[in-house]
């Protein structure tokens, strides 16, 4: 996708009547900077079971159907449960084509930035990639939706399927899992154990034990009660070895994991970090390689070396930390890289160093509808690559629901001449008055 296309793209989707043709050239400014296009398939990437893998995100960053405290990848940013389109799911299937072409590898991932399973085109895409690539799928799943039935039939062309089961109880899987409001134990737990029944491949059942929180013998006894009626083939017994979401996240004690490892017969413990070098084809220079790959998993600082070296590129790292892009956190006597937030986060539209107006956002986002699912009003913005569920009316300001039109009509791409993620607490007195201008653009559509 190049930003020439984009444009006349923007100019030809309905409600682009309102620009003037000058407002085009305009916007050739505003999109200047924008990153060419969104990376849905990555790697090979070194995995501690799977050997090399292909990565596949068919969902945004960090949409997720659960919180847990340990994620590698920090804090849940979209709490949701309902499945959706998010991208097309042919451009998705271009990017697993071109990384398999140029990169060897021993199966393909579906992992995502969050919860996989969200996308609805997961069927299509997991037959799609057996039939034209022939490499074994996988997907990595938390398992809180396999209790839908369109869910387990998408599942069932895949060949190994690794759900998460971290506690034996409601209030366990609460405290670690922190799961959407529609989503209860006794769902997915039955979910899982009916999956089992008519499910003719591999599932890899993965614990993740954390002190304090699930690795008493109460709370181990318990797990094993939940694994039977699951019935995996294989179980792994994971500790948070990577940087946790939550700070107080800690392994549990030997002792502990050696107890587990008894009470789960048969399981397979993984305590050491995953060796070998991450696959970097499919990148430009190493600055974008190592902003990628530590966006979706956890970077350590050799690792990044190997890729400052692949490309011949030494400094980049140090280049990346003057800038403010990336930050080194110490974790576990090893040292990770970690893109860096954005410190400057403007308070109002006229601290935005782009002016977007509402002309511009019907461009890009031409429909917007309210979504009265779950209870909770929420705004839909429908982008030309599918649509994004906001988080619950009152939690998002006009900044960050115009800096999202933008963003996800250019597939996800970030907006860096804005150089920001914004605030959530900043909704104020603008949201009234734009929420007239939505309802406006909601009459105009209807004409």
């Amino acid at each position: 996708m190049n930003l020439a296309k984009d444009i006349k793209v923007a100019a030809n989707m309905p409600g682009a009547e309102a620009f003037l043709k000058s407002d085009i050239a305009d916007m050739a400014l505003i999109l200047k900077g924008i990153r060419s296009r969104y990376m849905y398939a990555y790697g090979p990437v070194p995995s501690r079971r799977l050997g090399n893998s292909i990565g596949v995100s068919p969902i945004p960053a960090k949409v997720c159907s659960y919180s847990c405290v340990y994620c590698q990848l920090g804090r849940t940013r979209q709490l949701q449960a309902k499945r959706q389109y998010f991208f097309p799911k042919e451009d998705i299937f271009q990017d697993i084509k071109k990384v398999v072409e140029s990169s060897p590898a021993d199966v393909i991932t579906f992992a995502g930035d969050g919860e996989p399973t969200l996308c609805s085109d997961l069927g299509w895409l997991i037959r799609t990639a057996k039939q034209e690539f022939g490499l074994p799928v996988a997907v990595i799943t938390n398992g809180s939706l396999l209790f839908h039935e369109d869910v387990q039939k998408d599942l069932q062309a895949a060949d190994i399927i690794l759900p998460t089961l971290d506690a034996g109880d409601r209030e366990t899987f609460h405290r670690i899992n922190r799961p959407h409001g529609s989503i209860t134990y006794a769902m997915m737990i039955n979910g899982l154990s009916d999956f089992r029944k008519g499910f003719s491949g591999q599932i890899w059942l993965e614990v993740m034990l954390v002190k304090n929180l699930n690795d008493s013998n109460r709370q181990l006894f318990s797990i094993r009660d939940a694994v039977h009626a699951i019935e995996p083939d294989k179980i792994f017994i994971m500790t948070p070895i990577r940087p946790p979401a939550e700070d107080w996240v800690e392994c549990p004690e030997p002792e502990r994991v050696r107890v587990a490892e008894e009470m789960l017969s048969e399981a397979i413990t993984v305590l050491d970090r995953e060796e070998g070098d991450f696959g970097v084809s499919e990148f430009a220079d190493a600055a974008e390689a190592i902003l990628e790959i530590s966006a979706r998993h956890p970077l350590r600082l050799e690792q990044a070396r190997a890729i400052e070296r692949k490309f011949g590129e030494a400094g980049t790292i140090e280049q990346l930390l003057q800038d403010q892009k990336i930050t080194i956190n110490r974790y576990r006597q090893s040292d990770y890289i970690r893109p860096e937030k954005a410190k400057n986060i403007p308070k109002s539209a006229s601290d935005l160093s782009t002016n977007i107006s509402v002309d511009q956002i019907k461009c890009c986002a031409y429909r917007v509808t309210l979504d009265s699912s779950d209870q909770k009003k929420r705004y839909r913005v429908i982008l030309a690559d599918g649509y994004y569920n906001s988080l619950a009316r009152g939690s998002l300001s006009k900044e960050e629901l115009l800096e999202t039109c933008f963003r996800y009509f250019l597939n996800n791409a970030l907006l860096e001449r804005l150089e920001s993620k914004f605030s959530l607490r900043d909704f104020g007195e603008q949201f009234p008055q734009f929420e007239t201008d939505i309802r406006n653009a909601i009459a105009a559509d209807k004409r």
